[in-house]
């Protein structure tokens, strides 16, 4: 009897986790740092690696990937070995150079800041000559939600804007990845962009595994790609943002300076009458009809 106990408890168990396992996918932390924590880290892609338009592939707790990169309203000085030819129509922005800062996380350098930049430039900024720097997140094939973010270091202020893609296909990228197309930030919204929030004056924490002081999101639907931008009241719809505590306040342009160290992600809802996939339901039979089987074993047993 002992022994059929411990069968019907594992069985059981594994009925279990047929609910959970895709969920659980989802959720994960994720430490953007250039040195691994555990497998929960980052590591530089060989293409453009160490110039503009690098990307950096992190591994989250859960063991997924999400490919990192930076981009920036500058695309540098007319003339100069870093310009960036504009296309012939639209306004957009430029790959720019997303840069490891040790347990800070990650800054972006603009072609007009230099690949060598230093602080406050080499963070994600507002200040010239950068205008407005990005980070994209693009997870690939998972549809997570950005539930929180966090910063290892912050200058004068520390101001964010959040979107995520809501277009029915990925986002275009033009000249090899030289631009998100059609995106000026004027119309980031108007193209496939979807305003998720802004949030103030994040504060900073390097200590690991990070996201001590991460701010909550409050994002209830789900992406493959996201963007984290520092502060842009066009983007925004005006000024008004949130605190930590979900407050609202006033946030301000052209002053922020932060690097990205942390977010975390979750499973979206299932939507409303979600029913299990056909080959979770033919499993779940089988594992209840081998339940029943040993159950009436035992009993013939008896």
């Amino acid at each position: 009897m002992k022994r059929l106990r411990t069968t019907i408890f594992s069985a059981a168990a594994a009925l279990a986790g047929l609910t959970i396992s895709s969920g659980a996918m989802a959720q994960a932390t994720w430490n953007l740092y250039s040195s691994g924590v555990g497998s929960n880290g980052c590591q530089q892609s060989g293409t453009n690696s160490g110039s503009y338009g690098n990307s950096w592939n992190c591994t989250g707790s859960s063991g997924g990937t999400a490919k990192a990169s930076a981009w920036s309203e500058n695309r540098g000085t007319s003339g100069t070995a870093d310009f960036l030819t504009a296309p012939s129509t639209g306004s957009y922005y430029a790959s720019a150079y997303l840069s490891p800062q040790g347990s800070s996380g990650f800054g972006a350098a603009s072609r007009s800041e230099g690949v060598g930049a230093v602080a406050p430039n080499h963070a994600f900024d507002s200040i010239a000559p950068g205008t407005q720097d990005l980070l994209l997140l693009d997870f690939g094939s998972a549809s997570v939600i950005l539930n929180s973010i966090g910063i290892g270091w912050k200058g004068t202020d520390s101001d964010i804007t959040l979107l995520r893609w809501t277009g029915s296909t990925a986002p275009t990228m033009v000249n090899t990845s030289s631009s998100l197309a059609g995106d000026g930030h004027q119309n980031l919204t108007s193209v496939g962009w979807s305003l998720v929030g802004s949030y103030s004056d994040l504060a900073p924490d390097s200590t690991l595994p990070f996201g001590g002081t991460a701010v909550n999101t409050g994002a209830t639907q789900a992406s493959s790609w996201w963007l984290i931008s520092t502060f842009n009241s066009a983007l925004n719809g005006g000024m008004s943002c949130k605190k930590s505590d979900g407050t609202t306040t006033t946030c301000d342009n052209s002053n922020d300076a932060f690097k990205l160290n942390f977010i975390s992600t979750k499973a979206a809802p299932p939507p409303p009458g979600n029913v299990p996939e056909p080959g979770s339901l033919a499993l779940a039979g089988l594992a209840l009809a081998g339940l029943f089987g040993i159950r009436r074993g035992a009993k013939k047993q008896a």
